[in-house]
């Protein structure tokens, strides 16, 4: 087994800083639609299930008055659409962030400036993230950011030291992606205590089971981007799919390295097993780089249980490959995906993602584990560079 090497890397203490509304994080940019992963090359080639999103994004901020001139606003131009992590912003599958729609920030302690930005978890049903267009979204959000997130804002207590969040629940049966039920519960716990406690709101953080996800994405973004001043230039500072292409971002680079995003291999819901799925998609693949997620499966017996049929046989100790960091975030556990190391012993992260149906029509058809390897590296380098938005 490849021994750990403890790179030179800046210690990252993530805490949970404040909730703001992307207007304020960026009050120059007007009409901007963020989505997750590697830029689009235009509106017209988004999948269903996102233009679905981009469309609820549009109607929400009250850029159009129904779906139809919504539709024609992105056609010809009318919105700016941009990856979220350009601009410090994680989102999670087929979810967009608007201007009014608030972020949980999550901010370095040993160096407060640098921060990163996640989108609220909209819950287990009405949900940008899973690329469904329908009347009930709007209300719902409404009252996510209008009415819980001007609140989260108003009560805010102490910062959130995150590490003894994510520790704690990954010796209870998190892994910290497709199964963060326990960290959800603590930081629920953490909101009602503020006197957020009435009986819509409870239910709703008590019900929303990844609502930590959200979290940890914006916690692995800024472990990640740290590197830039630490490591050379392969270093991955960025990573995600939009459905079609999955890309990274290296450091000191200004472009995103892409490819077809791979399969998303799993199991389809019953009812649901027509459904096509999306390519690897979302922001989220960042806490699988960090070592969260498919690489936790040695703790998370439970997810390892439900995806079985598709993990490798050295799922349980095959992040000691190209983890080569050690996190204080994670308690001193390696983290980190070295893209060397990936190369030279073939063996990448599991990256453990919900599938998304194509169409736009049936949202969660499933879900499965993406496989990072060194072809798909190789194939990342020889593919054309996508142009980011700055």
């Amino acid at each position: 087994m490849a021994q750990h090497v403890d790179k030179h890397a800046p210690a990252v203490l993530p805490f949970w800083t404040g909730v703001r509304p992307l207007q304020e994080i960026l009050p120059s940019q007007a009409r901007l639609v963020l989505h997750a992963g590697p830029p689009f090359r235009s509106p017209a080639e988004l999948p269903p299930a996102i233009r679905n999103s981009v469309l609820v994004g549009i109607l929400y901020e009250g850029w159009a008055s129904n779906k139809a001139e919504a539709q024609t606003l992105l056609d010809e131009g009318g919105v700016q659409l941009a990856p979220a992590q350009d601009y410090g912003v994680l989102v999670p599958l087929a979810g967009v962030a608007t201007p009014s729609m608030f972020l949980i920030e999550v901010s370095d302690a040993n160096r407060p400036a640098n921060k990163k930005y996640s989108v609220l978890n909209e819950g287990m049903q009405w949900c940008t993230r899973l690329g469904i267009f329908a009347q009930e979204m709007m209300p719902h959000l409404r009252w996510l950011h209008q009415d819980l997130g001007a609140r989260l804002v108003a009560h805010f207590g102490a910062p959130v030291d995150l590490a003894p969040i994510v520790q704690a629940s990954l010796l209870n049966g998190d892994d910290g992606h497709a199964r963060t039920m326990h960290a959800s519960r603590l930081l629920a716990d953490i909101i009602v205590s503020w006197g957020i406690n009435d009986e819509q709101s409870t239910s709703f953080l008590y019900g929303a089971m990844a609502w930590a996800l959200n979290y940890w994405m914006a916690a692995s973004a800024l472990i990640l981007a740290t590197q830039e001043q630490a490591a050379g230039t392969d270093a991955i500072v960025k990573v995600g799919g939009n459905g079609l292409r999955f890309g990274l971002q290296l450091a000191g680079a200004k472009t995103w390295l892409v490819v077809d995003a791979p399969a998303i291999v799993g199991s389809k819901e019953a009812g649901k097993e027509q459904a096509q799925a999306l390519g690897t998609l979302g922001d989220s693949a960042v806490v699988d780089f960090v070592g969260l997620g498919g690489q936790c499966l040695d703790l998370a017996a439970f997810s390892a249980q439900n995806l079985q049929a598709v993990l490798p046989a050295d799922y349980l100790n095959r992040q000691s490959q190209f983890l080569k960091t050690h996190l204080p975030f994670l308690a001193g556990r390696a983290g980190i995906t070295d893209a060397a190391a990936v190369m030279a012993s073939d063996t990448g992260p599991l990256v453990l993602l919900g599938m998304i149906d194509g169409a736009g029509e049936k949202g969660r058809i499933g879900g499965g584990v993406a496989t990072v390897n060194a072809q798909l590296l190789r194939n990342l380098k020889e593919w054309q560079h996508e142009t980011t938005v700055v």
